[in-house]
């Protein structure tokens, strides 16, 4: 997992669009719902 919110942000930012570009919504909700649960993971880690 990477270790700053702006690499995870840039990560999760490159898979959506990949996503988007294929059409793959279902797989944009699920890297949402991963993203925040990471995001969360990572400030209570870092706190």
């Amino acid at each position: 997992m990477p270790t700053s919110m702006s690499a995870l942000e840039e990560l999760y930012v490159e898979q959506v669009n990949e996503a988007v570009a294929e059409g793959r919504m279902d797989l944009v909700e699920q890297l949402s719902d991963e993203y925040l649960d990471k995001a969360l993971q990572l400030l209570l880690e870092t706190s």
